[in-house]
């Protein structure tokens, strides 16, 4: 996938009607907000936000690329001609900075100096291990996101920073502070933005307007403990206003407040019952069949499924605490793949049956049971005229499972799943 096409929405046409809820996710559109006194929001991959100072204009994330950060950038120069004095990166993951070249290039062009880029301490090895995984990080990438990445990332997706910091780096605007501020949550590099003059909270990917993308399927461990403290560190600045990662601003002390310890609240229950019944010996499926999700926390409008979900924390919480082994003795050392398949094959007296029976599960209204039994008969391994009709049962419930999903990325996973089935 080229620059110029990685600033669409992932998600193909009927996606994006079945999931409605996603409305401010992903992109937004590339039009300038102002909060007043000289600070803005600036849609790219979210939210960007735009301060202006006398030494020039600082921008959290350059967007990812081609026609969307090109409208950022002439969003920003029909605003002012001011010098771009820093680039903030909020976070370390694609897409947030794939135009940061963009931004150096329309400055050069300008006759401006170089802006700065700030980034936590941690942000370059991240950029570092993507680079050293890029395989994996696309197979990852296009089973989340249903689409296809190229096999070497372009150069420019990643402009390492100039200026790195552990907790604070304070960037002189002249007339005002402004303040970025290590906030680990949903990444290890993640960042705040601070305007202590206005009491604005930029709160980056740590504050986002459903449930915490935790314990995604396909990544690596979020500490839902840091997370809460960062919520809670970030409560302590009484911001007056709180920019989400996506969407619109929480303007108010109090409701900022309530925004914030209501993800803090929700971790910290999810942690202490994972626990608890961890302590009690549970299994990790035992748990998430045991869990109770109170509605006065996770009925909040801004607790919704639509892209993390409570049961992926959990799974995360378990795996923080617990080695790979899924405390089942044949899993310890198992078989190849494609010889457990033929030897589950052969120990199928009625195969047929197994097919028979899956289907009529479907039909109960229990998609999940039916892949369960599907399974047996290994339609992921085998491809004999059997194993071909229980691939393409697979395909047609995973996307039945994705119709009914109200998460993005287990829904995007199922579709992905099943077109790789249906190949």
């Amino acid at each position: 996938m080229s620059d110029e096409n990685n600033n669409t929405d992932h998600r193909p046409e009927a996606d994006k009607k079945r999931a409605p809820i996603l409305g401010e996710f992903l992109l937004s559109d590339q039009k300038l907000q102002s909060l007043g006194a000289g600070v803005h929001l600036l849609g790219g991959q979210g939210n960007s936000v735009v301060v202006e100072t006398d030494n020039g204009v600082i921008l959290t994330d350059t967007g990812p690329g081609g026609r969307v950060t090109r409208a950022m950038i002439e969003r920003v120069r029909d605003l002012t001609d001011k010098p771009l004095l820093a680039i903030v990166y909020s976070h370390g993951h694609l897409g947030y900075n794939h135009g940061a070249r963009a931004w150096l290039e329309d400055a050069a062009e300008r006759g401006h100096p170089r802006p700065d880029i700030i980034a936590q301490d941690n942000l370059p090895r991240r950029y570092t291990r993507y680079r050293d995984t890029w395989g994996l990080q696309a197979h990852l990438n296009g089973l989340q996101f249903n689409a296809r990445f190229p096999e070497q990332p372009p150069e420019k997706w990643f402009t390492y920073p100039n200026i790195t910091f552990r907790d604070r780096h304070v960037i002189d605007g002249g007339n005002r502070r402004v303040e970025v501020l290590a906030a680990p949550s949903e990444t290890d590099d993640a960042v705040a933005l601070w305007l202590p003059d206005r009491r604005i909270l930029y709160a980056g990917p740590a504050f986002i307007k459903s449930i915490p993308n935790i314990g995604t399927p396909l990544r690596t461990l979020r500490d839902p403990v840091r997370w809460a403290d960062t919520m809670e560190q970030l409560m302590a600045l009484q911001p007056e206003v709180l920019i989400p990662e996506f969407g619109k601003p929480v303007e108010g002390a109090q409701a900022a407040r309530e925004a914030l310890n209501l993800t803090a609240t929700a971790l910290r229950y999810l942690r202490d019952e994972t626990v608890k019944r961890m302590n009690q010996g549970m299994s990790e499926a035992e748990i998430l069949h045991d869990m109770d999700y109170p509605e006065a926390i996770f009925g909040h409008p801004w607790m919704k499924p639509s892209y993390g979900m409570p049961d992926y924390i959990v799974r995360d919480i378990w795996r923080s605490e617990n080695g790979w082994w899924d405390r089942n003795a044949t899993q310890l050392h198992p078989a190849a793949p494609q010889a457990v398949a033929t030897a589950l094959r052969e120990a199928l007296t009625d195969p047929e049956h197994v097919l028979e029976l899956a289907r009529r599960k479907a039909e109960q209204g229990e998609p999940q049971l039916a892949l369960h039994v599907l399974d047996l008969l290994s339609p992921d391994c085998l491809r004999d005229e059997l194993g071909l009709r229980a691939r393409a049962l697979k395909a047609e419930l995973l996307e039945r499972r994705a119709e009914g999903s109200s998460s993005y990325v287990s829904a995007q996973i199922y579709r992905s799943v099943a077109a790789r089935l249906k190949q």
